[in-house]
């Protein structure tokens, strides 16, 4: 391999699952040029994901809605973002770009920046640019991480190594979360995390993808009437503080409700700190998979066969409807929008109740 492919750019520009679910494609990257330069471009929300990973040397942020906002502001100030965003990308002198956006208009870009080898997914001839591609309908017969890991037999790789995801927590958060837990007084409680939301990446179609917040109360509520030891955080984003208000409210005594009130290293020093996460699809799902926390998930439209929590293990327990035919409905990074959420609302607050049970008694 030639000294300049080992200057190596991956670009996934997605949420924070999808970002996670990159980690070992980087890995073993690494594990098989272990001199490469290897840089990451993703959105803003996700760099915290990739800060303490040892496999990667840098981060570039790509924000559509920061650009458009330059443009409303002065066209002038959007012109040199734009020049100063190309700059930085030409300096850097890439051989090689691992294009995991699904899209045309950055690898045009890396392509008319002169990087020679380009690879990705061809969706809907989305990777005309690309120089070596995959071709592919959607990620519908197999986990997201393997249709990456895929990617690596175009450039000779075809040794995985171990496929865990990579989320790193630095030793100041690990010392912050030890000292929330103290100052709380939840010294001895056994913690569970609650994540009734789901995250950003479905916009104002979030709802399709929410078990009803009172099935959360519930399953909370049942198990502190049983067990006194435990103790509850609720987790999420400050667009889901009135959904998670709706099961603080539900619940008596012993749980904090987080929702809103942390930066997302937090979240995920405490998440950490969890033994057990109730969850819908989504970021926290994978962070706590990615923490050896046990999980529970709720999946209705998206097909936990694809997006399911890596590796795949029986610490991590997935509950879907099996009998409404219609799901999964999240085909083609395109979901069906309806009226009955019936994936959702036929899911049996008692099994999932057993369930937790059944993961805090293991």
């Amino acid at each position: 391999m030639q000294e300049r492919d080992k200057k190596i750019l991956i670009i996934n520009t997605f949420g924070i699952g999808d970002v996670l679910f990159s980690t070992p494609l980087v890995r073993a990257l690494k594990k098989n040029i272990p001199d490469a330069h290897i840089d990451f471009m993703c959105n803003r929300r996700a760099q915290y994901i990739l800060e303490n990973n040892t496999n990667i040397d840098g981060i570039i942020i790509f924000e559509k809605d920061e650009f458009r906002n330059e443009l409303k502001r002065s066209k002038i100030a959007f012109i040199k973002k734009i020049y100063d965003f190309i700059k930085r990308i030409r300096l850097k002198k890439y051989g090689l770009v691992v294009d995991l956006s699904l899209g045309y208009q950055l690898s045009l870009l890396t392509k008319v920046l002169g990087i020679k080898k380009r690879i990705g997914f061809n969706f809907r001839n989305r990777g005309r640019f690309l120089s070596s591609k995959l071709e592919i309908g959607g990620f519908d017969d197999k986990l997201v991480i393997e249709y990456y890991l895929d990617l690596l037999r175009l450039i000779g790789i075809t040794d995985r190594y171990e496929t865990e995801l990579d989320l790193a927590v630095s030793s100041e958060l690990e010392k912050w979360a030890d000292n929330c837990i103290s100052e709380n007084i939840l010294l001895g409680k056994r913690l569970i995390g609650l994540a009734p939301g789901g995250g950003k990446s479905w916009g104002q179609d979030a709802s399709y993808r929410r078990w009803e917040p009172e099935n959360f109360s519930y399953v909370a509520r049942s198990l502190l009437d049983k067990r006194e030891d435990l103790f509850f955080l609720i987790f999420g984003a400050g667009d889901e503080v009135g959904l998670c208000n709706l099961i603080e409210k539900g619940l008596t005594g012993r749980v904090i409700n987080l929702c809103g009130k942390l930066l997302l290293p937090q979240s995920i020093a405490l998440i950490k700190k969890c033994e057990l996460i109730l969850c819908n699809d989504g970021g926290i799902l994978h962070i706590a998979a990615s923490q050896k926390a046990k999980t529970v998930s709720i999946f209705g439209p998206v097909d936990d066969r694809v997006y399911g929590p890596y590796p795949p293990s029986p610490r991590n327990k997935v509950v879907v409807a099996d009998r409404v035919k219609c799901r999964p409905c999240y085909k083609s990074f395109k979901y069906t929008t309806c009226q009955t959420h019936e994936c959702l609302k036929e899911i049996d607050r008692e099994k999932v109740l057993k369930l937790m049970e059944k993961s805090l008694n293991s």
